[in-house]
């Protein structure tokens, strides 16, 4: 099915902006990016900050602002400065987005307790909302990612999904939880030598995956096997970025395909912070046997050009999403800068042969952040037929493997 690569515009703000209450429907194949502080004069910091979903498309345009309450029942906010949260997730047609349960001005917000995160169908509404327990560690029930951060969520369901993040307390409550829409569960284990400090989770084929910055293993874990709910679950490393480049690996976002439609996963992008050679976007093919590394390409912001060399201008990328066009073989990935303020969505072609430019499709604005970014996914099972492939064919992009 051929994708078509839509023309690049640069813009700087989105076009007009709505409450969830009044959002309009969100447009399968365009870009969802989450975005967090006041804005203006007020300083990005570890204070709780405005939470938004800004919807663009692939080419850059701006369409819609959603933004969540600030205060009362339904408020949703978020550290200003905590680089690692707010990495939200679509997932057959549902968007999942990490939060806080606290008001804005919150100081040290991002290690509290108060933790939530929201469901948005492809309305733009926000169809569920779980606050987690408060109680800590050793409450009853325990509080999961304890003392420190909640980062990403993915939604199964309107009322259930997946969760990662890392803990400080004892017990360790860090790693992937799953939520029934009831009771929360542990389902990645924290036996010794378990990576527990979670960052991005994600669903490829039917598999639960995460990125993880602990010692215990730099790169991409898988959970289990499918989509585990029960309490333990092993974590496999599937991808390990440790002892590419130099200094310690930093893997964020990532986006896995099946590009020959075998059922088995064998291209892999991975956004690593550093701007030291081996960070940037990381290319990964499974030869199988194991997973190899293609290319790590570094964003130079002066130039707008792609080096293996670290140098003056380079900027790192945490949030990564994309689509595969199988019919010319070229990937499309859009990524978020590491910029403490005002950060760019970009995005990248990959031909088959190692990029060497990048374009840069919008700013956050002044003391504004972009935090995670995805590509709107097809509802699923039920509204799939009407939406229809073909529809995602004309809009550029998809999300092959997320449908398995």
């Amino acid at each position: 099915m051929k994708k078509i690569i839509l023309p690049i515009l640069t813009i700087s703000f989105a076009l007009f902006t709505s409450t969830s209450a009044n959002a309009v429907n969100l447009t399968v194949g365009n870009l969802v990016v989450e975005r967090v502080g006041v804005g203006g004069a007020t300083l990005l910091a570890s204070t709780a900050q405005n939470v938004a979903v800004l919807e663009f498309t692939t080419s850059g345009t701006a369409v819609q602002t959603i933004t969540f309450p600030t205060t009362g029942a339904d408020q949703m906010t978020d550290s200003g400065s905590a680089t690692s949260n707010g990495y939200l997730n679509s997932y057959n047609g549902l968007v999942a987005v990490t939060g806080y349960n606290s008001p804005v001005g919150t100081t040290g917000v991002a290690s509290s307790n108060t933790k939530a995160t929201s469901v948005l169908d492809n309305t733009g509404a926000v169809v569920n909302r779980t606050t987690y327990p408060t109680g800590g560690p050793t409450g009853t029930p325990v509080s999961p990612f304890s003392g420190n951060n909640l980062r990403s969520a993915i939604a199964t369901g309107s009322n259930t999904f997946y969760a990662s993040g890392t803990a400080s307390l004892t017990p360790n409550t860090g790693g992937v939880w799953y939520s029934d829409g009831a009771s929360f569960t542990q389902v990645s284990s924290t036996a010794t030598g378990q990576p527990t400090n979670m960052r991005n989770v994600e669903i490829y084929n039917g598999q639960l995956f995460s990125s993880s910055g602990a010692s215990t293993g730099y790169g991409i874990f898988s959970i289990g096997t499918g989509l585990p709910t029960s309490a333990g679950s092993t974590s496999t490393l599937a991808i390990n970025t440790a002892g590419i480049g130099t200094g310690t690996a930093s893997p964020y976002g990532f986006v896995m395909f099946d590009t020959n439609k075998d059922s088995l996963l064998d291209t892999a992008f991975i956004a690593d912070d550093r701007t030291s050679a081996g960070g940037g976007l990381q290319k990964w093919t499974f030869n199988g046997t194991a997973w190899v590394n293609s290319y790590s390409l570094l964003f130079n912001a002066a130039t707008s050009g792609l080096t293996g060399t670290a140098g003056s201008g380079i900027v790192g990328i945490r949030g990564l999403t994309g689509g595969y066009d199988d019919t010319t073989g070229a990937f499309s990935l859009f990524a978020t800068t590491a910029d403490a303020s005002n950060n760019k969505i970009v995005s990248v072609v990959d031909t088959g042969t190692a990029p060497t430019t990048f374009t840069t499709l919008a700013s956050a604005g002044t003391n504004l952040a972009f935090r995670g970014i995805d590509i709107v996914t097809v509802p699923e099972p039920s509204s799939a037929a009407l939406l229809g492939l073909g529809f995602l064919a004309l809009l550029g992009v998809r999300r092959l493997n997320r449908k398995a």
